[in-house]
């Protein structure tokens, strides 16, 4: 290792020192480069100034060209070529000084074809320098801009100064700096600007040799420029040090020799005494066996405090023993276990009883953890983490919480767990939970019970009142829930219960609590609410699936049979909204529809005033019964097509038997006239809306359809009476009954008038789509109509009857 370490220091100082001269020597280098071109610059911009090239540019003088256009003027300059060139391009004059005729004309045709004269001049920088690579030859090759000496005319031309690095150049460098160099064309393989650093033999002795590229005048890495320097010998150096490292590693074994002998002897051989000793103390598990080691001195003492070690851990592992002997049978006789938990490894430890009670055989404690975690029930696991987490990173020690687990033999138990954080660290989260575990099972299932019975209605054994508003509470304190709510009532029950006892009465509420069981979806929530109502909670649905559910309810509950009278139930529904947030403004909504859509059933109490009105109407007028029973069928199923929610619907029910109510307060010769009314008549005929109006008004329970009454024989193109309202401003249930009333009409004979056939009254609504009628509803009408024909009209009249 000594030597590795030493040899690897040693030559990697002399790498590093050789990178580092090999780079200070392309430093100088290039530095007597960029002076040549700093010379350059300056001799161009002395002759570019000159008021003598100036002139010979603009007016060709020949004693300019006889006096510096020659080589003895190039020869004093440094120079291997000069040329003139106005601004047109063209070359006024030229000289070159040491190039051979081939060279000289290449050269000049390399200028010409990259523009070397102006392409790179600008009135910021009127003086370039660069190199140029050409037939393995590198030049340095300078222009500047012509003007006069007092830079006040402008530029008529460019002076262009060349000088090749020659054997003459190359010489200078090496006397000056000891280094070899040479300049070649870079290849395309040369991808770095400098590679490593190689050896060579040059003459027979060693050298370094390193490359590096220059950029040309067009500012391309083209020309490699390649450095050779002799290498300085570090030989005696390194002779030297190998045999010093030879001496150290022979003084260093002999040293290990001599110790291990007598180490070997003294510490060793005793050493590996004690160890076997505690290896077989370890395996036996016996703390009553000791050991003698001879001597006076450290390992004789360890010996000693071993000996007395085991004592101590003897009596108190009998103590041990003894503890967990009696809290074995603490926990056998409370039918308890106890666990263990690692917060920060995750580890478990679990009492054995309590592990064969989940089913894990195995002892590795992190699988025991991830099986625990497993048994505990899903609908719990939220709820468990969320606590513990609070009791981990809180500052509460104690804790309790009741759970479900499943069982070895796949049962679901219920687990109260009790703990204790034993250990927490220096940010006072916990690190060690000791708990215990029972089996609460039976209590559980007591207390659901108890629970079962107090939320539940013994007589139908759906959820009761209390546990209703329970859920109602619960609805309040979540945030923008979805539900609805509906609410039933069974039309007559009180009746029922007063002629046939209460026993029938039962029987009753028996049947329909199981056809809501039957027609609703296991999550909907339903209660009997009162004697003989019932509310149901639906959430997360939509309109349509409420639509249908009442649809169903209603219609499958006329199915009942077996009772003295056809059972019938009233049924209201509203949605959490904006203007109802709370399920007690919810409730009192879905109950006012409800009474509502009790108004149209003759069993039902709340019929007593539509039946009085309806009575008195069809004895004083002409209006039949078949006819405001024709029109409430044929406008339910319109209002269907047109897709009006239930409590629509009811509306659209009475609306059917009491838009005429006011036709009471009209004279019967009036009503009854057989012949055509006098203009006078037929405005006392109009006030029967009005007259309706102000009975519905008057009368709780039709207070929501007055006006509708109002304003059913207002017409679409605004023409109608008595207020003249025109399009959406009429009511939507007002202008469904001016259409299945105007039908009904040209149908069926009244006293007034004859009746017209089906045909005529078809086209009559066709005619008035959009002056009388909503052309909408009357679309939607014809096509009932259609798809039924007259077959649908003879059904009416005939269920009428």
């Amino acid at each position: 290792f000594t030597y590795l370490l030493f040899n690897t220091a040693f030559y990697g100082y002399i790498n590093m020192e050789t990178k580092s001269l090999m780079a200070r020597d392309f430093e100088t280098v290039e530095k007597i480069i960029e002076n040549e071109k700093d010379n350059l610059n300056g001799t161009l911009k002395d002759w570019g100034y000159l008021d003598d090239t100036y002139s010979f540019i603009s007016n060709g003088n020949e004693a300019y060209r006889q006096s510096n256009l020659k080589e003895q003027r190039l020869a004093y300059l440094k120079l291997n070529m000069m040329m003139i060139v106005n601004n047109q391009g063209e070359i006024i004059g030229s000289v070159d000084n040491g190039l051979t005729e081939d060279v000289s004309k290449k050269v000049a045709k390399k200028i010409k074809q990259n523009n070397f004269y102006t392409g790179f001049l600008t009135e910021a920088e009127d003086v370039n320098t660069g190199l140029v690579f050409l037939d393995g030859q590198v030049y340095l090759i300078g222009s500047a801009f012509v003007n006069n000496s007092n830079h006040s005319a402008v530029s008529n031309g460019t002076i262009v100064f060349v000088r090749a690095f020659n054997n003459d150049f190359i010489s200078y460098i090496e006397n000056l700096t000891g280094i070899k160099v040479s300049f070649t064309r870079a290849s395309g393989s040369v991808l770095l600007s400098e590679s490593n650093i190689l050896p060579m033999q040059f003459k027979g002795e060693p050298y370094h040799t390193a490359n590096k590229l220059q950029k040309d005048l067009n500012g391309e890495e083209s020309i490699k420029m390649s450095i050779l320097k002799k290498q300085t010998n570090y030989n005696l150096i390194a002779n030297k040090f190998y045999g010093f490292i030879i001496e150290f590693i022979l003084l260093v074994f002999l040293i290990v020799c001599c110790d291990y002998f007598v180490l070997n002897r003294m510490v060793f051989e005793r050493l590996t005494k004690l160890n076997n000793f505690v290896n077989e103390v370890a395996k036996k598990k016996d703390t009553t066996m000791s050991i003698q080691v001879e001597g006076n001195d450290e390992l004789h003492e360890l010996a000693e405090s071993t000996n007395k070690m085991l004592g101590v851990l003897d009596a108190a592992s009998k103590n041990i023993k003894q503890m967990d002997e009696r809290y074995r049978l603490i926990m056998d006789a409370t039918n308890a276990g106890y666990l263990d938990f690692s917060v920060k490894t995750l580890e478990i430890y679990i009492s054995p009883e309590w592990k064969k009670f989940i089913g894990y055989e195995g002892e590795n404690g992190h699988e025991l953890y991830l099986d625990y975690h497993l048994k505990i029930h899903p609908d719990c696991k939220i709820r468990l983490a969320h606590n513990f987490d609070n009791v981990v990173n809180g500052s509460s020690d104690y804790f309790e919480e009741e759970f479900r687990v499943i069982t070895a033999s796949n049962r679901i138990n219920w687990v109260r767990q009790r703990g204790k954080v034993v250990q927490r660290d220096e940010k006072n989260k916990a690190v060690r939970v000791i708990s215990t575990l029972s089996d609460i099972t039976i209590r559980k299932t007591n207390e659901e019970e108890i629970v079962f019975l107090s939320y539940s209605d013994p007589l139908t054994m759906l959820n009761n009142r209390a546990y209703m508003k329970r859920q109602f509470e619960i609805l309040n304190r979540e945030d923008n829930p979805n539900y609805f709510i509906i609410m039933c009532d069974i039309n007559g029950l009180k009746i029922t219960n007063d002629a046939f006892g209460h026993k029938e009465g039962d029987r009753i509420l028996i049947e329909v609590s199981n056809l809501f069981l039957k027609l609703c979806e296991p999550d909907d929530i339903i209660s009997r609410w009162s004697g003989d109502g019932f509310v149901i909670i639906v959430k997360d649905k939509d309109q349509k699936y409420i639509s249908d559910l009442i649809e169903r309810l209603m219609s499958e509950a006329k199915k009942l049979t077996g009772f003295h009278f056809d059972i019938s139930i009233g049924v209201g529904s509203a949605k959490r909204s904006i203007e109802h947030t709370s399920t007690e403004e919810v409730i009192n909504l879905a109950e006012k529809r409800m009474f509502r859509s009790k108004l149209m059933d003759r069993s039902s109490s709340r019929n007593a005033p539509i039946s009085s009105l309806t009575r008195t109407l069809h004895e004083k007028s002409s209006e039949t019964e078949e006819h405001t029973m024709r029109i409430r069928l044929l406008s339910d199923s319109l209002g269907k097509k047109l897709g009006l929610l239930q409590d629509k619907l009811d509306e659209l029910a009475l609306l059917s038997l009491l838009h005429d109510i006011g036709k009471i307060g009209i004279p019967e010769q009036i009503l009854l006239k057989p012949t055509k009314l006098t203009d006078e008549e037929w405005e006392i005929i109009k006030t029967h809306t009005e007259i309706g109006y102000r009975i519905a008004r008057s009368t709780p329970e039709l207070e929501h359809i007055a006006d509708h009454i109002l304003s059913h024989h207002e017409k679409y193109d605004g023409t109608g009476y008595p207020s003249g309202q025109k399009g959406e401003e009429i009511p939507y249930l007002s202008r469904i009954i001016n259409v299945v009333d105007s039908f009904d009409v040209m149908t069926h004979t009244r006293i007034y008038k004859g009746d017209s056939d089906l045909a005529y009254a078809i086209n009559e609504l066709k005619h008035c789509s959009g002056t009388q009628f909503d052309p909408n509803i009357v679309k939607e009408f014809l096509e009932i109509i259609e798809a039924g024909g007259l077959k649908l009209i003879l059904e009416v009249s005939e269920g009428t009857k």
